[in-house]
């Protein structure tokens, strides 16, 4: 996270711009690859998925990985011109693969809605969530298996989920004082295939990306 946002925020503009309020204007959104890097992360269900219909929770934390993966705040307003901050802000990101295991049925397809898609950042003073209720539903195709687990690949698609000014705000307040940062990432998912009931699901994390924009 530190990296993209200070790549975001060290925007190069005139000095004969004036005040940040006009500079803000004058800068386009900006679009970030890989925020907190979350690309690869692995959102893991804490518990085995439930039938009628097959439903469960997918997450990932940065302060519960092995070891935790905390991250520094940025240096702010030192490295901002004239103070500009933005004040809406963007995530997009994929679901790339699955893998199912458990005692269960491994289906050579089946479909999955994701029902709600939370990404948050926090630190020792509170925390900021990004949340949307997507409805998004993809397919999954098995690529591999064995008894006791299977792979599957997904199908193309993106789920987005924005930021008004006051979370936007408050990230970037977050991301910026009070000390070590946490992010992560949790879906509540729904599937369509019973059979899956007391497995766990693993989702892999990419092509994530992130646009701040509204600058002033």
């Amino acid at each position: 996270m530190t990296i993209f946002l200070r790549a975001a925020l060290l925007l190069t503009v005139p000095l004969a711009t004036g005040c940040g309020q006009v500079v803000g204007k004058l800068i386009p959104p900006q679009t970030f690859s890989n925020p907190a890097n979350l690309d690869g992360a692995k959102l893991s269900s804490s518990s085995t998925l439930q039938p009628a219909a097959v439903k469960g929770t997918v997450g990932y934390d940065t302060s519960k990985t092995a070891p935790p993966t905390p991250f520094a705040d940025l240096k702010y307003p030192e490295d901002v011109p004239f103070g500009v901050r933005p004040h809406a802000m963007k995530l997009q990101a994929q679901f790339t693969q699955a893998v199912v295991q458990g005692t269960c049925s491994f289906p050579s397809t089946f479909q999955l809605t994701v029902q709600r898609f939370d990404a948050a950042v926090s630190d020792a003073t509170g925390s900021a969530t990004l949340s949307v209720d997507p409805k998004l539903t993809v397919t999954l195709t098995k690529t591999s298996g064995t008894a006791t687990s299977a792979t599957y690949s997904i199908s193309e698609h993106v789920v987005t989920v924005s930021a008004d000014a006051a979370t936007t705000s408050k990230a970037i307040n977050i991301l910026t004082s009070g000390g070590q940062n946490n992010a992560s990432a949790t879906a509540y998912i729904l599937a369509d295939q019973n059979g899956l009931a007391g497995c766990t699901i693993q989702f892999t994390l990419g092509k994530t990306s992130l646009t701040l924009s509204n600058f002033s």
